[in-house]
């Protein structure tokens, strides 16, 4: 259910969020970022997502694209496409579907209350936009700090940045990520968010580079209930709940 975008920026809200820092403008945005979206409703955004993978001399690159329209309090649409990925998730309200279109499998079960909680589907582009100035100042914790304006699709945009190094937790290895988020300076929405990580371990070094970038977004627009609504395809099977789509159907 989780697609690996979604995972990899997640991983950075833990290593951020203790680090020290005293910039209160960025602190300032951060906050205003949160109140643009806490009252979304409604909402629907289309989003590009590019990730590279190096492990010494391999490098591995993917990209994707998802799209999300949302309904308060649990009416759900997330298709993602790309990113060795391709899950189409639908919830009405009362049934939640997530169906591969590859294998032609679907998995349903009942629909959560509330897609707040839900890190996979709820995360920064994917699902409940109340959550995205939330995990944001996760992300960033008290470090963020404000560097200068950037435009982004011709707009002028607030830059943030957040970063950190240490040991990894077993103490075998050493980290260093950076964040950073591009926000739209009119409406305090997010355009851009970067997530910059390199890790070691004895002579292994991964360089993972993670950049998610919103081609649309709409606070509150007028979404009908059938754009919710999902039919399996002819021929789709169904899977039992220890199955998933895009995994190896159960024997």
């Amino acid at each position: 259910m989780r697609a690996r975008f979604v995972t990899c920026v997640l991983a950075g809200a833990v290593l951020l969020a203790s680090a020290p820092g005293h910039a209160q403008d960025a602190q300032a945005i951060l906050n205003k970022v949160a109140s643009a979206y806490k009252n979304a409703k409604t909402y629907q955004a289309q989003a590009s997502i590019n990730q590279t993978i190096q492990v010494g001399n391999q490098q591995q690159r993917q990209s994707g694209t998802i799209i999300t329209k949302y309904k308060a309090p649990n009416k759900l649409v997330t298709i993602v496409q790309g990113m060795q990925q391709n899950l189409h998730i639908y919830s009405d309200g009362k049934t939640l579907y997530i169906y591969s279109p590859k294998e032609n499998q679907y998995m349903k079960g009942a629909a959560p209350a509330s897609f707040a909680q839900q890190q996979g589907i709820g995360a920064v582009g994917g699902g409940d936009p109340t959550q995205i100035g939330l995990q944001l100042q996760s992300m960033f914790g008290t470090g963020a700090k404000k560097l200068p304006d950037r435009k982004v699709g011709g707009k002028p945009a607030f830059v943030i940045q957040s970063s950190k190094s240490g040991s990894s937790p077993d103490g075998q290895g050493t980290f260093q990520m950076t964040v950073t988020a591009l926000i739209d300076k009119a409406s305090y929405l997010l355009k851009q968010l970067t997530l910059n990580g390199t890790r070691t371990s004895g002579t292994q070094k991964v360089v993972q580079n993670v950049t998610i970038v919103f081609a649309s977004q709409q606070i509150n627009p007028n979404l009908p209930d059938s754009a919710f609504v999902f039919k399996p395809p002819a021929g789709a099977k169904e899977l039992q709940r220890q199955g998933a789509p895009g995994a190896p159907s159960p024997r």
